[in-house]
């Protein structure tokens, strides 16, 4: 009996660990059938309201950023090319002639163009961003008056044609960006600027009056 006892001590340490690691051991890390239960891989739960990668209008969270870097890197790439233009074209001797500050102006036009002949709409205005420029446009039409909305979009005389790499008409006005949709949109940069003509949205650069950029039906339609 003495000898046994040694052997009968350590057999109930050994059987007392097995139960303390069992105890221990995550509750249902085993499942009905005696196999492991897979891992819970349930995510933590996200804001209330909110869908992880969404924004509230179902677009992905990146998709708008993204296509804001594309269409300002193809803002930089234009900007390059009036630059360029700007210097193979001389500077004004005198800052205070109509005719001479007229005359560079057609004389940056035509360098522009030449630089950009195989221009196409939506080299500038990115196809990715285009979407956005339709929504942000329409959404702000629907808070304006109809009254606010004839003054905003003048009527394109059938004789005038606009289209890329074409000069700004003279005879349309140049008329104040609504204030409140300018600030909806990208910005740009000093050499480029938004226009509305008809239901069309342009880029023209300012100091050439030249249309750079072309995004048409932009505008929704005016009930007469």
């Amino acid at each position: 009996m003495t000898r046994l006892l040694p052997a009968l001590i350590a057999l109930s340490t050994v059987f007392t660990l097995a139960c303390n690691r069992a105890d221990s051991a995550p509750r249902g890390a085993v499942g009905a059938d005696g196999q492991p239960a897979p891992a819970d891989k349930t995510p933590i739960n996200p804001p209330i309201g909110a869908t992880p990668g969404v924004t509230s209008d179902g677009q992905a969270v990146n998709a708008q950023g993204s296509a804001t870097l594309e269409f300002r890197k193809r803002v930089d790439a234009y900007v390059k090319i009036h630059n360029d233009a700007e210097d193979k074209v001389p500077n004004l001797k005198r800052t205070d002639d109509p005719k001479e500050i007229a005359d560079r102006e057609a004389a940056l036009g035509r360098m522009i163009m030449t630089l950009r002949a195989g221009a196409q709409p939506g080299d500038i205005f990115a196809p990715e961003y285009q979407p956005y420029f339709v929504k942000i446009v329409q959404d702000d039409f629907k808070l304006r008056s109809a009254a606010d909305r004839k003054a905003l979009v003048a009527e394109l005389p059938k004789t005038v044609k606009i289209d890329i790499n074409t000069v700004y008409p003279t005879t349309l006005p140049l008329e104040t960006f609504p204030p409140a949709l300018l600030r909806k949109l990208p910005d740009l940069p000093p050499e480029l600027e938004y226009r509305i003509v008809g239901r069309s949205l342009l880029l023209r650069d300012v100091k050439a009056n030249l249309i750079v950029d072309i995004l048409r039906d932009v505008v929704p339609t005016i009930p007469s």
